[in-house]
C-alpha cells in the first residue's frame, strides 16, 4: 500500500513539474540598440571658462542619450552638475561622433543652448583608476548666462567605484 502511494506521490510530482517547465517557455523580444548608442552615457567633466576652472574645478555629470525618436540624427544632453539644469536635443554625426546645436530649446526652462564643437573620441581618455574609457569634448553657450562660452570636456563613467569622482 505505502508502494502505491509513493508512485502516485511521484508521480503527481512528476506531471506538476513537466506542467512547470513546458508552461515556462516563452517569446523574448529581440533586443535592439539604440541608434546613439555609442555616443550616449553618463559622463565625468570639467567646466573652464576662458581656460579659468569653474565650479572649483571639480568634475561634474552630465548625460547623453537617444531620443525618442532613435533616428540617429539628435540626442539628449542633459546637464546633471554643471549648474544650468538644461536638457537639449543636439544634431549628431554618427560616423565621425560630432554634436552641434544652435539654440537649441531647454526643456526645462526658457533658455536656449548653443553648443559648438562638440565630439566623442572612442578610447580617448583614462579614468580616474587609469582604465581607457571614451572622452567628449564640447563648447558651450547657454542665453541664460549670455556672452559666455564654457568648454566642457571629460570621461565617459565606467562604473567601477575607482573611478568615481
Amino acid at each position: 500500500m505505502r508502494t502505491i502511494i509513493n508512485k502516485q506521490y511521484m508521480t503527481g510530482w512528476l506531471l506538476v513539474a513537466a506542467l512547470l517547465f513546458s508552461s515556462c517557455k516563452k517569446e523574448l523580444p529581440e533586443v535592439k540598440n539604440t541608434q546613439v548608442m555609442k555616443m550616449s552615457g553618463t559622463w565625468w567633466v570639467t567646466m573652464t571658462l576662458n581656460g579659468a576652472p569653474q565650479l572649483d574645478g571639480d568634475h561634474v555629470q552630465i548625460n547623453t542619450f537617444n531620443t525618442a525618436a532613435d533616428d540617429g540624427k539628435q540626442l539628449w544632453l542633459q546637464d546633471a552638475g554643471l549648474g544650468f539644469d538644461f536638457q537639449s536635443k543636439v544634431e549628431v554625426n554618427l560616423s565621425d561622433f560630432t554634436f552641434n546645436a544652435t539654440n537649441a530649446k531647454d526643456q526645462n526652462s526658457d533658455a536656449t543652448v548653443t553648443i559648438t564643437g562638440g565630439k566623442i573620441f572612442p578610447d580617448g581618455g583614462k579614468s580616474k583608476g587609469g582604465h581607457v574609457t571614451d572622452s567628449i569634448y564640447m563648447e558651450l553657450q547657454i542665453s541664460s548666462d549670455p556672452g559666455k562660452k564654457y568648454v566642457v570636456a571629460g570621461i565617459l563613467r565606467t562604473k567601477f567605484d575607482e573611478d568615481d569622482y
